[in-house]
């Protein structure tokens, strides 16, 4: 009888012990950014779990996420097993950063049955305020939303995310802090210059371009200041109105302005926008000469092609001859004509040169210098230099005037590329999708040919393999490799080498390595999601597959995009391992998306997988035809730019000269690359999609491509996290520890070690 009344009053203790939910968040145990991630919190005497990161330094407990990698299989007993079975109570998904004007929406679903109907309030406040709050009633096993608006006139600093849940009767039964990471840019600002360079006693042209993330436009006031060489603010304007998306301004130059860089700042919001132009005070003479070659050459180019032009300043071409001068550089001083003056052509007889004569010049001259008469004073070509100098005579005014460029030399060579890095994570028994691109060293197109492929070979740790894959390169310059990866539970990673092949041989120095580790899931639990749809497009639907290995009721799945959550639901599995489900592709997902599925098992555990994908905002774009009439009024002095776009629309123009352009790539343009450089900004703290950058040449980038990538997240907390947002639960989402951490080491990707003070 004694044993008994033992039994029940550890039981009773048990019970008044863990009366009070205690709050997991997954950013606490996945840190990306360590300073803003948490709060830094105390034990109180409430019963509530407080987090503190320094008491875990001073622990000499691991903060990285990384060292908690397991080295051995999947399958043997762990400390999931050995812990007591939590019962999952609701799990809250919401934002780890806000933004001004944000419209922050929140994921709560309850899940005990004792909690039905559960009052759910969330407030995000700082140290002086409260800044947005939202409450609702929830029904058990149902997703919903809370949202709130940041308002417009935030500025920086801590703020807080509290979740409090209480039942009808004024019972709490879980409550949460989490510090916000706070960002003032709520929008893009493009500025763009009529020109990159300005003298004195001219007049700088510019607009502000306030754009969101899905490339709508900002419709409000915008402050604009024009800044000196010193720091000093010169002229502003405030609160221009955006009446057409942009603010349009100019500043007048006086005759004296001192010289260096000056900068344009707009501010919207709190966000400041800089952009800095060089202003010089020089004088023009009578005609300008310019010379245009490339840039950077392979050592095995045919010759070096350009163009000479020489106008006066009226716009006119000169009529004369001219000469091209082709020298060697000297390599041992730095190229900088400002410090270090060239030695003058005219009067430089010590440097080996090639003179080529163009007799009849009218304005505008090509010229061509065969590879071979440059090895005749250059020799080896890889690694240098040589100076074009083109020299123009004006017999009516018998003046000469010279410029000098300069061209470097490589050697050539092709490498392939793994997309999205070194480093995956890959499911047993689910697909393992990568894609490779070949490239020339300029970052230029590998061009296909009838032998030419890509071999890729995939290997486990095991020493297990399989058959190498060959893929013919066609004008894409990149191919997918996509296989069914091994559930033999011994496989900690798989190893994929590529190499790329011209004539059936093998291309020396062309190989790439990717390896990809073994998804942590204690119980060898794993779900997948996938996507049929290529280019997601605004306005129509993408195809989503879920596969899952073992039997579920549910799942549960959100859309977010820039940290913000855009779409939540929950997914009947009708009794299948496999299920296709469709979403409807909105704007507010431009330009960089995220998938996030989910389901929790019956002991607790949070079986999870995220895919990203990049957004197409084409169909919701206004397409805008330019037609140019050069012989509008039959002199050939005048041209006339027609401009055809949707009515009511707003058409700017910009023009800068070939010679402006190739002096200061991209000149005043704006380029596909730079606008999405911006726009993925917003989704900085989360993985993005597969993409690549083609170069026209070196340098200078031309186009970019984007391809849907499965998770980084090698467990469940770390999936979360990298979709830009935090879970809190009590659901354990910590990742297992292993005696590798206990020892102060970490592990990288091919399942080694090394001592965590390097």
């Amino acid at each position: 009888m004694g044993r008994i009344n033992v039994i029940l009053w550890l039981q009773f203790l048990f019970f008044n012990t863990f009366t009070t939910i205690l709050a997991y968040q997954s950013s606490d145990f996945f840190p990306f950014y360590s300073e803003n991630d948490t709060n830094t919190f105390v034990d109180n005497d409430d019963g509530l779990l407080i987090y503190n990161q320094h008491a875990e330094l001073d622990n000499d407990v691991p903060l990285n996420h990384s060292i908690h990698r397991r080295q051995i299989p999947l399958n043997i007993v762990t400390s999931q097993q050995a812990r007591l079975p939590i019962v999952p109570s609701y799990i809250v998904l919401g934002p780890r950063i806000i933004r001004p004007a944000q419209l922050v929406s929140l994921s709560v679903v309850v899940l005990r049955d004792e909690w039905n109907p559960m009052m759910v309030k969330a407030l995000i406040s700082n140290d002086d305020m409260d800044v947005a709050a939202a409450e609702d009633l929830f029904i058990i096993g149902i997703p919903r939303t809370l949202v709130m608006r940041i308002p417009n006139n935030v500025r920086s600093g801590t703020y807080r995310l509290t979740l409090e849940g209480k039942l009808l009767t004024g019972e709490q039964k879980f409550f949460n802090v989490s510090q916000l990471i706070f960002e003032q840019k709520a929008v893009t600002i493009l500025i763009q210059l009529d020109r990159p360079v300005y003298r004195h006693e001219t007049v700088v042209q510019f607009r502000c371009i306030p754009i969101y993330p899905d490339l709508s436009g900002y419709f409000h006031t915008v402050d604009v200041y024009i800044i000196g060489p010193s720091g000093h603010i010169l002229r502003k304007w405030e609160n221009q109105q955006t009446t057409a998306g942009m603010v349009s301004l100019e500043y007048p130059i006086n005759d004296a302005p001192p010289e260096g860089i000056w900068s344009i700042k707009c501010r919207v919001m709190g966000y400041e926008a800089i952009k800095t132009f060089e202003l010089y005070e020089f004088y023009a003479r009578k005609f300008e000469v310019n010379v245009t070659v490339p840039y950077y050459l392979p050592i095995d180019t045919p010759g070096i092609g350009g163009i000479v032009t020489a106008n006066y300043s009226t716009g006119m071409g000169v009529l004369g001859y001219a000469r091209v001068v082709v020298r060697a550089r000297d390599m041992s001083v730095p190229y900088d004509p400002r410090a270090n003056p060239l030695k003058d052509v005219e009067f430089d007889h010590s440097t080996p040169s090639f003179i080529t004569t163009i007799d009849d010049f009218n304005g505008v001259a090509g010229f061509f210098i065969p590879i071979a008469t440059i090895l005749k004073f250059v020799p080896e070509l890889d690694g240098k230099e040589i100076l074009i100098t083109a020299l123009v005579h004006d017999p009516w005014w018998n003046e000469t005037n010279n410029v000098t460029t300069v061209v470097s030399f490589y050697k050539p060579g092709v490498r392939l590329r793994f997309l999205g890095g070194p480093s995956m994570v890959f499911k047993p028994r689910m697909l393992f999708t990568t894609y490779v691109a070949a490239t020339n060293f300029d970052g230029t197109k590998f061009p296909p040919g009838p032998n030419r492929f890509i071999r890729i070979y995939t290997d486990t740790d095991l020493g297990q393999s399989e058959p190498p894959a060959d893929y013919m390169l066609d004008s894409t310059g990149i191919v997918r490799h996509q296989f069914l990866a091994s559930g033999d539970p011994g496989i900690g990673f798989i190893r994929l080498r590529a190499e790329l092949y011209d004539n059936n041989i093998k291309l020396q120095n062309s190989d790439d390595e990717q390896r990809a580790i073994r998804y942590l899931s204690p119980s060898n639990s794993y779900l997948q999601v996938t996507s049929s749809t290529e280019t997601p497009r605004v306005g129509d639907f993408m195809l989503f597959r879920v596969n899952i290995t073992q039997y579920v009721d549910f799942v549960y799945y959100h859309i977010t995009s820039g940290g913000r959550l855009i779409f939540t639901n929950m997914l009947p599995m009708d009794g299948a391992k496999q299920k296709t489900f469709d979403v409807g592709v909105s704007r507010e997902m431009a330009p960089s998306a995220h998938i996030l599925v989910y389901y929790i098992r019956y002991d607790g555990e949070i079986v999870a997988d995220s895919m990203n994908f990049h957004v197409n905002t084409s169909s919701v774009t206004n397409h805008v035809n330019i037609t140019i009439n050069r012989r509008k009024d039959f002199t050939g002095n005048t041209i006339e730019v027609l401009a055809y776009a949707s009515p009511q629309s707003f058409v700017a123009f910009a023009g800068l000269g070939l010679v402006q352009t190739r002096l200061f790539p991209p000149g005043n343009h704006f380029s596909p690359v730079m606008i999405y450089d911006e726009l993925y900004s917003f989704d900085r703290y989360a993985s993005t999609s597969f993409q690549h950058t083609w170069y026209s040449e070196m340098n200078i980038p031309s186009s970019r491509v984007f391809f849907p990538s499965q998770s980084y997240g090698y467990d469940a907390g770390s999936t979360f996290n990298s979709s830009g947002m935090q879970l809190f639960t009590n659901v354990n989402v910590q990742a297992i520890e292993t005696t590798w951490s206990q020892v102060g080491a970490m592990q990288c990707t091919d399942g080694l070690c090394w001592p965590a003070v390097l």
